[in-house]
């Protein structure tokens, strides 16, 4: 037969050298290698020679494969068409200069791509036919006729997958179509990550780019509201991690408190269960020193993270707890100046504070205590005092949460009258075990009331 591939010793009709440079294969080393229509094995011969742990040569001819197995005795080689491709899958496989002669030709790439591995990459040289239109084109050679696809065929064929066209090939003489050089992959579900802090315009962007897309956009707030509230079950552990101290107020602070427990796996699979198996996108707050672990547990289960970062608009936000703590500095500024003195419990106009104790749980020997409280100056008190068991705590450092339903009940200016404080709980095991003196006032000031729940909850009926 005609001598096709060129050696140091044997000159032959291709440019071997030239199209091996042209091909731009990725690093071989450690990886699976198959050359489909191999003639007598130089490019197996270079995959093994870069590394490749194994590498595979088919051709339908017996004297090029006798010649590629005394060329390169530690590659593989197979005398057979390619209707019967070796076993997989392969990091790397290479058509080149072949395809034309399948009678088959979309078969033959996709069954090519179906051997490829996860992550693998099919190299594939070809020509291609000039034409604007989307057609096969049969040309004639100089020993037969054959169909080459135009540009805009082989990316409708080549659509599942994800393609890259790589550059020119090196042409024959006599070569009556340009030779052109593509990558393709298996493509993998995108994972469209948003994840910045709250008031960043996460959901703003979601809704005008994915919604209208048709790419299912995953709420993790919604579903940290839905695990808390028992309408998801499943992840089970996250679910009772959430559950445990719970409040919409402070859902970043809930995720803040999963991920250092561990749980990111956790959160990416409750992600999943509701994305499906397609392209998605991800509206919910994770630190930013979990955003590598998440890429990674999004890669590992078959998926393409890609990362939209962006400058929240605007002046920077101070976080809520820096925010309560200017606010209630700046209070007891107020008060340092002087001016009419007004009690909280009995101010002028003779109301006293108002408020709710709503919630209150003793978890991990702590106990956290929520509400609401409003003085006659419309303000937040900048103290509280808790009683319990003998003892009065004085706090002038608890979280300030927003309530925007005690401002719309009150008809107030703002919305910033919620409370979080936390405390050593001692030795008590329940709010039972709290003391029946147990009350939140502001300090020198009447108790606030409790809600029906958290008098259950301390015994009270």
């Amino acid at each position: 037969m005609p001598q096709y591939q060129t050696f140091p010793d044997v000159r032959g009709d291709s440019r071997t050298l030239d199209k091996l440079a042209a091909l731009h294969l990725p690093v071989l080393e450690g990886c699976t290698f198959l050359d489909v229509g191999c003639n007598e094995g130089f490019f197996c011969g270079f995959a093994k020679f870069a590394g490749a742990v194994r590498s595979v040569g088919l051709d339908r001819s017996r004297e090029f494969i006798e010649r590629a197995r005394q060329r390169f005795p530690d590659c593989e080689f197979h005398c057979r068409s390619w209707e019967e491709l070796p076993d997989g899958p392969f990091d790397v496989i290479l058509l080149a200069s072949a395809l034309h002669y399948a009678e088959d030709q979309p078969a033959l790439l996709h069954r090519l791509v179906e051997r490829l591995d996860r992550d693998g990459v099919l190299v594939l040289e070809l020509g291609l036919a000039a034409s604007q239109q989307s057609e096969w084109v049969k040309v004639t050679r100089g020993i037969d006729e054959r169909w080459f696809p135009s540009l805009m065929k082989l990316r409708e064929i080549l659509a599942p997958y994800a393609s890259k066209w790589m550059g020119p090939s090196v042409n024959q003489a006599g070569d009556p179509v340009e030779r052109h050089v593509v990558h393709v992959s298996p493509r993998r579900p995108v994972a469209y990550l948003l994840m910045q802090p709250s008031g960043h315009g996460k959901t703003s962007v979601a809704s005008k780019l994915f919604v209208p897309a048709g790419v299912p956009v995953v709420s993790g707030d919604r579903q940290i509201s839905r695990l808390a509230r028992g309408e998801l079950t499943e992840p089970a552990a996250l679910r009772a991690a959430v559950a445990s101290d719970f409040s919409p107020y402070s859902i970043n602070r809930t995720i803040e408190r999963v991920m250092a427990m561990g749980m990111a796996p956790d959160v990416v699979a409750l992600w999943l269960a509701e994305a499906g198996n397609g392209d998605f996108a991800v509206d919910g707050y994770v630190p930013s020193r979990y955003h590598e672990q998440i890429r990674g547990l999004l890669t590992t289960a078959g998926y393409l993270p890609v990362m939209l970062d962006w400058d929240r608009p605007g002046p920077a936000r101070l976080g809520d707890r820096k925010l309560g703590r200017k606010v209630k500095a700046f209070y007891r500024s107020l008060r340092k100046q002087g001016g009419p003195s007004v009690r909280d419990d009995q101010p002028a106009d003779g109301v006293a504070t108002r408020g709710y104790v709503d919630r209150i749980k003793v978890m991990r020997g702590r106990l956290v205590i929520q509400g609401w409280a409003m003085g006659a100056d419309g303000q937040l008190p900048p103290a509280l005092a808790v009683r319990l068991k003998g003892r009065i705590v004085t706090c002038s450092d608890f979280d300030v949460l927003p309530r925007p339903d005690v401002g719309k009940h009150l008809n107030a200016t703002g919305d910033r009258f919620g409370f979080r404080i936390e405390l050593d709980a001692d030795d008590a095991r329940s709010p039972a075990d709290l003391g029946a003196e147990f009350s939140v006032a502001p300090p020198g000031g009447r108790a606030l009331q409790l809600t029906p729940a958290v008098a259950k909850l301390l015994g009270r009926g």
